[in-house]
């Protein structure tokens, strides 16, 4: 891993914290099933069209690249929803994990979605992984495709990836978020392990054994990374979708995801651009899509082509 893939993730994500993105968007949340989910939502003036994007692991909808994605799908009439993890509001809705794809199916059968007719999923890192899953497992009609970005696909390979000491410096953050959502959990539910436990967790293993297991019932880590990764599933893509990734990407190594790649169907399109960093794509990438250059425009464009 050389530097250039530490700055291709590093300065792009603070740039985006310091451009300020106006999106008008309102708060949306759906009660209809097992739990309440929380987000926001942005109407284009017709509303036919409806781009729902994922965020990454330990974020929230708050997070910059999500608010550039809905203003990009604004600019090309595209509606937008940003969807929370179950529990990434910090109101205390609960915990989620990699493979929660039951959140997506209530999302997108919430009232509130009715009318529009076509869905296209973007998935950021984690929220990538959730989107691939999700469009192996019986997607609803609505759904036209989805894209991935940066996205890990087998969970056991992007752990061992993410718990080497080079990327230290990133998991601290994601593990910090992932405990902020914990502590909040833990004011209106008994949780599985005591907060200082999981507040000194210095590893994503040590969320996954701590948490996810015996929070979802799952015997150990193991059986959550075998049940749960979208790699066991890319064969039964039902829908066209779209990977992007870097080959420079420090938290998401490329070795970890071309073997769940190759074993994916015709649905999938794989595209890798040279050097860049994790969510790290320079402002002129471009798909060769009718749209202005960008990751975001460029991936909507060739979502909506479908």
């Amino acid at each position: 891993m050389t530097l250039a893939g530490h700055l291709w993730t590093v300065v792009p994500h603070f740039a985006r914290k310091l451009r300020s993105v106006r999106v008008p968007l309102e708060p949306w949340s759906s009660d209809s099933g097992r739990v309440r989910l929380s987000g926001s939502i942005a109407h284009a003036a017709k509303r036919d069209a409806l781009l729902v994007v994922l965020h990454g692991l330990g974020g929230s909808v708050e997070r910059p690249y999500m608010l550039q994605a809905a203003a990009t799908a604004l600019a090309l009439g595209v509606g937008c929803v940003l969807l929370n993890a179950r529990g990434a509001d910090l109101a205390g809705s609960g915990l989620s994990h990699a493979g929660l794809t039951d959140d997506v199916r209530q999302a997108l059968a919430d009232a509130s979605l009715a009318e529009y007719r076509r869905i296209y999923l973007l998935g950021y890192s984690m929220g990538g992984h959730l989107t691939l899953k999700y469009l192996a497992e019986d997607p609803d009609p609505r759904v036209r495709a989805g894209v991935a970005v940066c996205s890990p696909l087998d969970l056991e390979a992007s752990m061992r990836a993410f718990d080497r000491p080079i990327c230290y410096v990133y998991r601290r953050e994601v593990l910090r978020g992932l405990a902020d959502v914990y502590e909040a959990s833990a004011r209106t539910e008994r949780l599985p392990s005591t907060l200082a436990r999981v507040r000194a967790a210095r590893r994503m293993f040590e969320w996954d054994e701590l948490v996810v297991a015996p929070y979802f019932g799952f015997e150990s880590p193991w059986e959550y990374y075998e049940l749960e990764s979208a790699a066991r599933k890319l064969d039964a893509l039902a829908r066209p979708a779209l990977y992007l990734g870097t080959t420079g990407d420090p938290m998401v190594p490329q070795r970890t995801v071309e073997p769940a790649l190759r074993r994916a169907n015709e649905q999938l399109r794989v595209h890798f651009r040279e050097g860049g960093g994790h969510l790290g794509f320079p402002a002129s990438f471009s798909l060769g899509e009718d749209a202005p250059p960008g990751v975001e425009a460029q991936a909507i464009a060739w979502l909506l082509g479908r």
